[in-house]
């Protein structure tokens, strides 16, 4: 931005002599670029243009996206839990023990080996499990919630900042080149102004001092062209960034400085006793900060509450000595063996090495820095609401100051132009006029170019859109 103030205070410099010898007229402040000038982009078509392609904000609305999934799947944590398993097991050699034989007959062993297991085993299980309390969970469960509203207020922030960096940067491109058509228009002057002059030295009626003034000049203008063009383009592809659109695409913009001041209003000023920080989306993001801080801080102290869960479990089992279990009228040892099961299971830690302590300690210091964050964002606010509205009169001030010495300077111009064809006036004269009506101009230029930028920071100011 400095940068760019600099390139508009030092085309006063640049260019020392001569200019229009027409009022500045915003029918005139066109953009042009050398090329046939196009029914372009508006700034309001910009915004929207931005607000559909930046990549911040895309991302933005994604992490709302993400979010909301968060949500679901922290309710799903407390609906009831489902699970089917089956298993089937084939022993190739079937395990046993040995037992004492108590009743053993002569010549019998005094230990004998049993086998208690079927060669083919298998099992289907269906089991439900539900949660039925859990602090840390309904803590939890209201956190995803406000996250879901952290998302969207840090959407909101990159949409407001989407606006307000797309404004600047089509304020700039707009604004250098009304200081191109400026020249332009001075160019053309000039260029007739030095061909009568060198005519005149021709037939000797004037000096070669004279002619070679205005061409000096008229050179520095066409150097100084040359360089905002180069400038613009840059701009342009700011601009580009700032929306999301494809450096390679072709932009043309249809408004002027003078239209982007009439599309950003000033309504809300004389309702500005009524403004607060909170209407800031910072505020907003700040103080959602420190509510799901104070849940994060909750949801641990829950922690040292017991977790009731209930369950139930339905089996089917079965043994077989052989696999046959596509085969019917079997024996009943080969039968599925059913089986249900229901209770309730209890989790209670009783000490965790003081590890949740240090956690709510933890918790706490970030909410006390949070808050921290928050009061010296309010006054740091209503710092930039002050100024911002300061600044707004003020350059609401200079803009008409500027206008009135832009016209002062061009009737100058006008009476010393009208001296010097009629011969009674001075080349030093002419030139002097030539140089403070440009030096008036560019003035007038940089004051609405100022007076668009408070405007737009004064909207950044009280968190309001630009229109």
């Amino acid at each position: 931005m400095k940068v760019y103030k600099r390139i508009l205070i030092a085309c006063a410099f640049w260019a020392s002599t001569n200019v229009h010898s027409q009022s500045l007229d915003s029918s005139k402040i066109v953009a042009i670029t050398g090329q046939t000038v196009k029914v372009g982009m508006s700034l309001k078509e910009a915004i929207n243009y931005a607000l559909q392609n930046n990549p911040e904000l895309k991302k933005s609305k994604f992490d709302v996206s993400i979010s909301k999934e968060t949500v679901k799947q922290t309710v799903a944590i407390g609906l009831p839990q489902v699970t089917a398993s089956g298993g089937y097991q084939h022993y190739t050699r079937i395990p046993g023990n040995w037992i004492k034989n108590f009743a053993p007959t002569p010549g019998a062993p005094e230990y004998i080996f049993l086998q208690f297991q079927q060669q083919i085993n298998s099992s289907a299980t269906l089991g439900v499990n539900q949660l039925i309390f859990d602090g840390s969970y309904l803590v939890g469960l209201k956190a995803t919630k406000q996250f879901v509203d952290m998302s969207r207020f840090l959407e909101a922030k990159t949409e407001y900042d989407v606006q307000v960096n797309v404004s600047k940067a089509y304020l700039m491109v707009a604004s250098t080149r009304m200081n191109i058509a400026l020249l332009e228009s001075n160019i053309s002057v000039l260029e007739k102004s030095t061909s009568d002059v060198k005519a005149l030295f021709e037939e000797g009626f004037s000096e070669e001092l004279d002619y070679k003034r205005l061409q000096l000049s008229l050179n520095n203008l066409k150097v100084q062209k040359q360089k905002l063009e180069n400038t613009v383009d840059m701009l342009m592809n700011v601009l580009k960034l700032q929306m999301g659109m494809d450096l390679t695409e072709t932009l043309e913009l249809s408004d002027d400085i003078e239209s982007i001041d009439s599309y950003i209003r000033m309504s809300d000023i004389a309702n500005s006793s009524s403004w607060s920080p909170s209407l800031r989306p910072e505020f907003q993001v700040l103080n959602q900060a420190i509510t799901l801080g104070k849940l994060d801080k909750k949801r641990y102290q829950m922690g040292f509450l017991p977790k009731l869960v209930g369950f139930y479990q339905h089996q089917q089992m079965t043994m077989r000595p052989e696999f046959n279990f596509f085969e019917s009228n079997l024996t009943p040892n080969n039968n599925w063996i059913p089986s249900d099961l229901f209770g309730l299971q209890v989790q209670w830690t009783l000490f965790d090495g003081l590890n949740a302590q240090s956690k709510i300690r933890e918790v706490q210091y970030k909410i006390d820095k949070a808050e921290v964050d928050l009061k010296s964002f309010e006054n740091a606010a209503s710092m930039e609401w002050k100024n911002a509205q300061n600044t707004y009169n003020v350059q609401l001030q200079q803009a008409a100051l500027q206008k009135e010495n832009m016209d002062l300077a061009q009737d100058i111009y006008n009476k010393t132009q009208i001296k010097f064809q009629e011969g009674v006036g001075s080349t030093l004269e002419m030139t002097q006029a030539e140089s403070e009506l440009k030096n008036a101009q560019v003035n007038y230029l940089n004051a609405v170019y100022d007076l668009v930028l408070a405007k737009i920071d004064y909207h950044k100011a009280i968190g309001k859109p630009l229109n």
